[in-house]
């Protein structure tokens, strides 16, 4: 069996009495804690027993210290005589357990403890939390900018959609975190003033439930691209490598007697490199193609045409050129197609090679399939704003969608593009779940448009 376990622990820094019902418990069962840090505590073995814990805080100690300060060796001292023997520390924590239930606990005074609490927190955990969180809305603010303005790409492409419930849960944590701390620290110095201590009650279940939340919304946004899913997992996995890298560096550095200053210094800046270089390799690698986490396509041929050797593609379509004519013109069909559980989105082109002399029919249209049905007006509207008029110099650049007579395409909704020059072939069709915009490069006829409503509407 075992002799350490690792266990996932959902409580603040500054939760005293819920660390010490949780190291009570885990006392109970026969595990002494023996390494907490973040989310993931050490436990050792031990024989069953019933223990009271005590969490204090020394607000000038640092995980980086080589070793423990005189100030904090006293204080040590003083708890040992009172019966009170040390755990673990981590950071500016203490963690102190006795089995003698007549023992004098170690804080005795409410106004002490919670300006302890404060002071701590200010120095170790606040300044970065409210830092963190002004980066995390930062981007937060520009990913949602991106989305309000080209929602149909935001929405439809994993790489773009994926990443919005990370730093949703990014902003949601540090800033539940902070609201609550704050809540707590102005009822608590009240109620000290008062000669009672308040303890804190996180709420660990909304914690979980946000997370659950997040990677589902991950999973559900990546479902449609295993191989981005994969490229997500890789760079997470390089992510957490580095972070155990530095503290592993870090407590290595610790066991060597280095300063807390050169602690610091050494591990941050051997991570930050290793991660840039990481990152640059990461993308030679893509670059290269000895990563290759894209949906790639093959050509089946080339041309020379010019100066330039072209590919020839020849990607199925719904809908191509001749089943709208006849014709022998030899072509390149290329799609491109990303989804996600929102919507899925594939662009079509079927264009004719270059170097033939008749080139007189070509065909590109994009399907938009809307799989929610509160986002079809919204996905809608923001296909129509695509093309909007521009004005100038006091001159109006016409461009934009005018409604036009569904029944030939057998739709719910269509429309036209509209120039300075009149109409254009280019028009935007609306089925019950499904837009196509689509462009021909000739006139079509209402035989040929019928057709297409057909295919591509069925």
């Amino acid at each position: 069996m075992s002799k350490t376990r690792r266990c996932f622990t959902n409580l603040s820094f500054y939760d005293q009495k819920g660390i010490e019902k949780k190291l009570e418990q885990m006392a109970a069962q026969g595990w002494m804690i023996h390494q907490p840090g973040g989310l993931l505590w050490t436990y050792r073995k031990i024989r069953p027993q019933q223990l009271r814990f005590a969490v204090t805080y020394f607000p000038s100690a640092s995980e980086f210290d080589p070793h423990p300060s005189q100030r904090q060796l006293m204080k040590e001292d003083f708890c040992a005589q009172d019966g009170w023997e040390l755990a673990a520390r981590w950071d500016a924590m203490q963690i102190f357990y006795t089995n003698r239930a007549d023992a004098v606990p170690i804080d005795t005074d409410p106004v002490t403890q919670v300006e302890t609490i404060h002071r701590t927190m200010s120095k170790r955990v606040l300044t970065a939390q409210l830092l963190s969180l002004a980066l995390y809305l930062f981007v937060l603010v520009y990913q949602l900018r991106q989305l309000w303005r080209n929602p149909v790409d935001y929405l439809s492409t994993p790489s773009y959609l994926s990443p919005l419930p990370l730093w949703m849960l990014l902003v949601v944590f540090p800033l539940y975190e902070l609201i609550h701390y704050f809540l707590w620290h102005r009822r608590a110095k009240q109620a000290a003033e008062q000669g009672v201590f308040l303890p804190v009650h996180t709420n660990r279940p909304l914690g979980w439930c946000l997370l659950a939340v997040a990677i589902l919304l991950l999973i559900l946004s990546l479902a449609g691209s295993v191989r981005k899913f994969l490229f997500l997992a890789v760079w997470a996995a390089v992510i957490v490598a580095m972070g155990l890298l530095g503290r592993c560096l870090s407590r290595w550095l610790k066991k060597r007697g280095v300063s807390r200053r050169v602690n610091q210094v050494v591990t941050m800046g051997c991570v930050l490199l290793l991660t840039v270089a990481g990152l640059a390799g990461f993308t030679a690698g893509i670059l290269t193609g000895l990563l290759s986490f894209g949906d790639s396509r093959q050509p089946v041929g080339s041309y020379q045409w010019g100066n330039i050797t072209w590919d020839i593609y020849d990607d199925p379509m719904p809908l191509t050129v001749e089943d709208l004519v006849e014709t022998d013109t030899q072509y390149s069909r290329e799609a491109d197609c990303q989804e996600t559980f929102l919507l899925s989105r594939c662009e079509y082109e079927q264009r004719p090679l270059f170097n033939q002399d008749e080139r007189d029919y070509q065909l590109s249209y994009t399907v938009t399939d809307v799989k929610l049905p509160f986002l079809y007006d919204f996905i809608c509207q923001s296909l129509l704003k695509e093309r909007q008029d521009e004005v100038i110099d006091d001159y109006v650049f016409v461009d934009h969608y005018e409604p036009i007579d569904a029944a030939p395409w057998g739709a719910q909704a269509a429309y036209q593009v509209q120039r300075d020059d009149g109409s254009r072939d280019t028009y935007l069709i609306c089925w019950e779940s499904r837009m196509v915009e689509i462009t021909f490069y000739w006139t079509p006829t209402p035989e040929q448009i019928r057709t297409a409503g057909e295919i591509l509407g069925g």
